[in-house]
Parts: structure tokens; sequence; C-alpha cells
């Protein structure tokens, strides 16, 4: 019966590190949704290590007020209360939703996209403003995340 136990703890672990880590964010305009939680993959501490050179998995869980049928996402890292662009390859907002578009009132659903982190981004503290916009620039979603960026 222990030796169950300790299997399925173990399981629960492996889950927990394949999903990321649920990090504490600020939400920061989301007018027209209610954030549920925010992951970022891989993060093993706060505020997050994002390795230079690799992809980072970010989720964000959120259940809209309103119906939205298209919409983007916009990321910024803040270095000095200045924002820089992220740019995304694609900042298609229901490619990377689901359920898809469109996406019902009062329905939870989960935005999952990666950022690079290109090497050639300097070794620091920022903060990352992830937004998820509707096809009329609305916010939807607004969160910030404090990270570190390292080699």
């Amino acid at each position: 019966m222990q030796s169950n136990y300790i299997y399925i703890c173990f399981f629960a672990i492996l889950i927990s590190l394949a999903y990321g880590k649920t990090v504490k964010y600020a939400d920061c305009g989301s007018t027209k949704s209610v954030v549920s939680s925010v992951d970022i993959n891989p993060c093993d501490a706060e505020p997050c290590v994002l390795h230079k050179g690799t992809n980072v998995s970010v989720s964000i869980e959120f259940t809209p007020n309103e119906d939205v049928t298209a919409g983007k996402a916009v990321v910024h890292g803040i270095i000095m209360h200045v924002p820089a662009p992220f740019p995304l390859p694609d900042a298609d907002l229901c490619k990377f939703s689901s359920p898809t578009c469109p996406l019902k009132a009062g329905q939870k659903y989960v935005y999952k996209n990666n950022l690079e982190v290109k090497s050639i981004y300097p070794s620091l503290r920022l903060v990352v403003q992830w937004e998820l916009k509707d096809s009329n620039n609305n916010e939807l979603v607004c969160v910030k995340m404090p990270v570190s960026i390292s080699s």
C-alpha cells in the first residue's frame, strides 16, 4: 500500500514538471476577462530564469466576459519602465487558444504559445507583459511576470 503512495507522489511530481510552474503575476488591465492562472515552462523558481537560445512556453488560463471572434497576442519586455517588443512569429489569438475561436463569454480557455529567448538578448532581470487583444485592439488579458534572462 505504501509503495502505491510513493508511485502516486512520483507521478504527480512528473506531471507538475511537465506542465511548468504556475507563476505569480500582476494583472495589468484584463478588463474583458478574468485570468485564472499563468504558467511558464520551463520554470524552476521565481523569478523564472529564461535561458538564451531556448523557447519558453507561456500558458494563460482565462474566462472572457464577452464573445471574441478574433484577436492577437502582444508581448513586451519591460526594462526600467520602458517596454521593448518581443515579437511572436505568430500572434493569432485563435490559433493558440483551446478551445479555439470563437471564444464564448463565461467559458474557460487556455492560451498557450512559445516565446523564443534569443541569444542576442542581454542577461538581465525584467518584467514580461503578455497581452491578449480582440479584433478591435481591446484588452482581453494583460499580465506581467518578473523573469530573468540568463546564458
